[in-house]
């Protein structure tokens, strides 16, 4: 009875407030002043098809209704949102008016100076960047589907701002250097504010986890398109070598974090070294093709095979330790063999690609290193060291050597 009782104290409470008698609610729910009277008084319930009616007349939500008291925190949250949504439109409001006025303004003074528009464009350009910043994020909240995403909205409306502002200024002046600088505008905002940018972006499922190599391959484009503008605006042709060793270069530090984002979970995973070190080899000589074919193809009768003779080192050790198919003594004793016996031959083989162009030298390399270890002067010191480091490699190899056959022997047993 307690319920009825309260039910019915909070339709009277909330008539009362909205100063209708019982007679006025009755007709506007369709019943008996009589039902109203029972439901106030606490006799009765009223059917539970009036409920929602009843809640519409009386401006009350079911649950302030059925529980009989109002939902405080809920009309207090209705309110600081209408609130919100006022001050919100108060805001864009305030700001188109803002930007009105300074383009009326500039307009106007630029027609009674000039008598014609001209640096009322510039003006434009610059109200544009303003707004990105102040009004395309208070837009974007309007949908709630953008609504993530105005971080990027408003980097990219300024962004594209920022590129008109510069067509003009380049127009207004009669210059000609808009592509080199809009080109360096983009290569700056994307190595400064594409790594926050690209965690907000909707990317396709097969980059999601790929974002640093997405990263790292749109500034390295960026790049070599300065690169061949800058080449283009200054008249030069050098170009190919500066791609090319850019790549070369940055595919040192990069190319093993694209390689390991791009071929996770694929077949050629496992050949991820071979990979990177055939993708070096390829740009090292094409860099010594690139300066061959520019600065005369005798070059290339000494670079191809030094540089052939340089990367025996790196791809044998590669080679033994990636793909011997060894325990890792046994592959520490051939890596320290291989390289003792590349620093022995190396010498001899890079003085017969040189006397072969040049002629032979005056002090020739012996393959029987006349070291002294007694004598450490001018002429015997660099003998001493190369025979030094022999030793050292030839101890190592012998140990790793009897360490893997030792482990061997061991896991046969």
């Amino acid at each position: 009875m307690e319920n009825k009782k309260t039910f019915g104290a909070y339709i009277l409470q909330r008539r009362r407030e909205l100063g209708m008698t019982q007679k006025e609610l009755a007709r506007e729910l369709y019943v008996t002043e009589s039902a109203v009277s029972k439901w106030e008084r606490g006799l009765s319930y009223p059917d539970i098809t009036l409920v929602q009616n009843i809640c519409s007349v009386l401006q009350v939500t079911e649950h302030e209704l059925l529980s009989g008291s109002e939902d405080t925190s809920r009309r207090i949250s209705e309110k600081l949102a209408e609130k919100y949504r006022k001050l919100t439109r108060n805001y864009r409001m305030s700001q188109y008016i803002i930007y009105g006025l300074i383009l009326l303004g500039c307009a106007v003074g630029n027609l009674a100076a000039q008598h014609r528009l001209d640096w009322f464009f510039i003006v434009v350009c610059a109200v544009m960047m303003a707004a990105s910043l102040t009004l395309v994020p208070a837009l974007a909240a309007l949908d709630a589907r953008l609504e993530n995403y105005k971080l990027p909205l408003s980097l990219g409306a300024f962004l594209a701002a920022l590129e008109l502002l510069l067509l003009v200024c380049c127009i207004y002046t009669g210059g000609d250097w808009f592509l080199m600088a809009g080109i360096s505008v983009l290569f700056g905002t994307a190595l400064v504010f594409l790594p926050f940018l690209l965690p907000l972006l909707p990317l396709p499922e097969s980059m999601a986890d790929k974002k640093a190599s997405v990263y790292l391959l749109s500034v390295t484009g960026l790049l070599l398109l300065l690169l061949l503008v800058s080449c283009i605006y200054t008249g030069g042709t050098w170009f190919p070598m500066a791609a090319v060793s850019v790549l070369f270069g940055l595919g040192l530090f990069l190319l093993p974090v694209i390689l390991h984002q791009t071929l996770r979970g694929r077949l050629l995973y496992r050949h991820k070294a071979l990979l990177y070190f055939s993708a070096e080899t390829v740009l090292l000589f094409l860099i010594l093709l690139t300066d061959g074919v520019q600065n005369g193809m005798r070059n290339l009768a000494v670079s191809f095979p030094v540089a052939v003779l340089c990367l025996i080192l790196p791809w044998g050790i590669m080679g033994v330790v990636r793909y011997l198919p060894a325990n890792g003594w046994l592959k520490g004793s051939a890596v320290s063999a291989f390289t003792g016996l590349w620093i022995w031959m190396a010498p001899w083989i890079l003085e017969q690609i040189l006397s072969s162009v040049y002629g032979q030298s005056n002090n020739p390399y012996r393959l029987l290193l006349p070291f002294d270890f007694s004598a450490w002067d001018v002429v015997h010191t660099p003998w001493n060291v190369i025979m030094v480091i022999l030793i050292v490699l030839g101890i190592a190899a012998v140990f790793c050597l009897g360490m893997g056959l030792r482990s061997f022997i061991f896991r046969r047993k």
